[in-house]
């Protein structure tokens, strides 16, 4: 009797303490109905909890009309199933940060914060869109692409966009200069910009979201982690008109809400078991970087549908070093339309694009077990100026394949963005593999073929142009069916070059 007493008491207690730390935004105002705007009414649920010590924001299920949210330190904000945050049209809704209108989360200098639950955030981006025609590329940069003006020509329709913006707000959930933050289980839905923004942030983990964003958007970014260390980041499946993942250094973004001009290292970060689809970079490190990167590590990723899978940047002061990549399945295309990436499944480059600072360097760069089916190179490239150094691809396949846009799109390089005059989009034969002022660059154990290539401009196995040291070890490699006569490595200018190729 006494037990189930003490036991009744234990209960009654574990549930006040529940109620205590519990704060159901319903409870201080919320309407749940889609069309109330009820962003005040959420706020004052997160700041009770702030003040009163910390615990749950509980979002019970519905449709809730928001502004900008502000999280706070020691605050769970939580869905329900079926709950969902709906970002209101009304610009005048958003907080302004630096020179941007920050999106419907909004969180600075908070620790141990957290969204979680399986509820949505819907950004209402084609609201933000000119949604009646395509962007195109246009300019002096035609001068130097193979198809001049018709260059990723679409006779009708959209292709695969991008469309036109409005005004938008910008990233849509942004944590700036944080401590301990998880975000898990829920979804994102067309978001007009950037959908996470996580800058300037330490100890951050990432599980099981989902953000579907509509293909057409352009700057539709999933999972921006910028000038940010000690990140894990899983489970993940997300589908977006830009970049879907980005590691980045950036202190700065042109204005964008969020970034404080931090100058520290982005390091330690981890990526596993995702799912991408992307109009432009499946996986994207770095820019325009202030910050250095370095530590990062990807494993179990499926890209698929992208303009490009993996792309390595350097075009500021920043570098990239000690990355690796392993289990990695990459399926790319040619896209119309006004994208960053040709089809290509990894690229690497480092050229200017700031006009004073160096340019920073990519060294010890490591790919094992990598498949790549692609409608473009791998491309590696360095200007005289920066440096590619110890680049490593271990039990590899690359298939090189005839695209259905070969003829208004096919035989150049995108090497964008930069600022050397014919380096952005242009004229370029097509090896499956383009490497250009490199040092000790090394292959091991793979293939290198093709599929069904036609055009002329189809040529060798891989090209190297000014490589130092670079070992070719148990390959089998072919040139293109279109160029059988060429020979399956193509060396210019480059030494101390071991070729090991079991068929040429």
């Amino acid at each position: 009797m006494y037990k189930r007493i003490l036991l009744q008491f234990m209960l009654i207690g574990l549930c006040l303490i529940s109620k205590a730390t519990s704060y159901n935004v319903m409870d201080f105002g919320a309407q749940n109905d889609g069309k109330t705007l009820t962003t005040q009414h959420i706020q004052k649920a997160i700041d009770q909890c702030y003040y009163d010590g910390g615990g749950v924001v509980y979002v019970p299920k519905g449709n809730y009309l928001v502004g900008t949210i502000n999280l706070k330190s020691k605050v769970e904000f939580r869905f329900e199933t079926g709950a969902t945050l709906i970002a209101t049209t009304d610009l005048s809704q958003y907080q302004k940060d630096n020179n941007g209108l920050a999106g419907v989360f909004y969180t600075e200098n908070a620790q141990d914060v957290s969204i979680t639950g399986n509820g949505k955030v819907f950004g209402q981006g084609m609201e933000f869109m000119y949604a009646d025609s395509a962007k195109v590329i246009s300019g002096d940069v035609l001068n130097y692409i193979r198809q001049k003006n018709d260059f990723r020509k679409v006779t009708e329709g959209l292709g695969d966009g991008p469309v036109y913006p409005k005004d938008r707000f910008q990233q849509m959930i942004i944590f700036s200069n944080c401590y301990n933050v998880t975000l898990s289980d829920f979804e994102c839905i067309d978001a007009p910009y950037w959908t996470f923004l996580i800058v300037h942030c330490d100890r951050v983990k990432v599980k099981g979201l989902s953000i579907n964003n509509n293909l057409l958007i352009p700057n539709s970014d999933g999972l921006d982690i910028i000038s940010s260390s000690n990140v894990n980041v899983s489970d993940c499946i997300i589908t977006c008109g830009d970049d879907a993942i980005v590691l980045a250094g950036y202190a700065h973004h042109f204005g964008d809400p969020g970034f404080k001009d931090i100058l520290k290292p982005s390091r330690n970060i981890n990526i596993s078991n995702c799912v991408l689809q992307s109009r432009s970079s499946g996986i994207r490190i770095g820019g325009w970087d202030q910050n250095h990167m370095s530590n990062y590590n990807f494993n179990n990723i499926t890209i698929f549908d992208s303009n490009c899978g993996i792309n390595i940047t350097v075009r500021d002061s920043g570098s990239a070093q000690n990355i690796n990549f392993s289990n990695i399945r990459i399926e790319t295309r040619l896209h119309t339309g006004d994208w960053w990436g040709q089809g290509e499944p990894i690229k690497i480059s480092a050229l200017r694009g700031v006009p004073d600072n160096p340019v920073g360097i990519i060294k010890n760069i490591n790919f094992s077990n990598i498949t790549c089916i692609a409608e473009n190179s791998v491309l590696i490239y360095a200007s005289e100026e920066s440096k590619l150094e110890n680049i490593t691809f271990s039990n590899f396949d690359f298939t090189l394949k005839k695209s259905a846009l070969d003829k208004i799109s096919g035989g150049n390089f995108d090497l964008r963005p930069n600022t050397v005059t014919g380096k952005e989009i242009y004229k370029s034969n097509i090896p499956v593999i383009y490497i250009e002022n490199a040092e000790n660059v090394y292959f091991n154990q793979g293939n290198i073929g093709w599929d069904g290539v036609e055009a002329p401009y189809y040529t060798h196995a891989m090209e190297a142009v000014k490589v130092k040291n670079m070992k070719l070890n148990n390959m089998i490699a072919i040139p293109s069916p279109s160029n059988p006569k060429l020979p399956a490595i193509s060396l210019t200018n480059c030494t101390q070059v071991s070729n090991n190729i079991l068929k040429k």
